[in-house]
């Protein structure tokens, strides 16, 4: 674009051309955008990690030179001595690049959250399905093995009781008479599996 616009304009200029409309507009567009990209650009790169980033610093200072248009024909600006129009420029192009930051870091963090909520490991399921039936086989072969048998199981193996906290279960529910009919009977259904 540096072809085209090869005179400097004054903010004046500039302002004047943008709420002209038509040509005149498109010529201070480009002149807002050739006499301060080379700046914007240094001033961004200066400001920006070594990240890739969705937007690049180009697409900011697009931004920022649309911003400041929208603003010139809606008299949010106007060219004052004190309030040169690169500086004005400078301020919206670093709020954008703030902006799109923050933006960027939410969006990252909210990535990763969601990321760790579903980074898990799904189970094989030919795994699943091999446990289940090793599982039905013990079933099958506890059912077998009578109710007694079973109950005794239980009370061993999964609640950890010893020989005489079953002998007692089994006493107190008159299944068995006595501690050692409670052992043959476990050493009859370890026989019986």
């Amino acid at each position: 674009m540096s072809s085209i616009f090869q005179r400097a304009w004054t903010d004046e200029q500039i302002v004047r051309g943008i709420l002209a409309g038509g040509r005149e507009r498109d010529k201070a567009i480009g002149a807002i955008y050739d006499q301060n990209r080379s700046f914007l650009m240094k001033f961004l790169s200066n400001r920006s990690n070594t990240k890739d980033y969705v937007k690049q610093p180009e697409d900011i200072i697009w931004e920022s030179v649309e911003a400041v248009v929208h603003n010139i024909i809606e008299a949010r600006y106007s060219p004052q001595p004190d309030k040169p129009l690169s500086a004005y420029l400078t301020t919206v192009c670093k709020n954008l690049w703030h902006k799109f930051l923050s933006q960027e870091s939410n969006r990252e963090a909210r990535q990763d959250a969601f990321g760790q909520e579903t980074n898990y490991e799904e189970p094989d399921v030919s795994v699943l399905l091999a446990e289940k039936e090793k599982w039905d086989k013990y079933l099958a072969i506890f059912d077998k093995a009578g109710k007694n048998c079973k109950q005794i199981f239980t009370l061993w193996l999964v609640e950890g009781m010893s020989g005489k906290e079953i002998a007692e279960v089994m006493m107190a529910e008159g299944k068995l008479k006595s501690e050692q009919s409670v052992r043959n009977a476990k050493s009859d259904c370890l026989e019986k599996v």
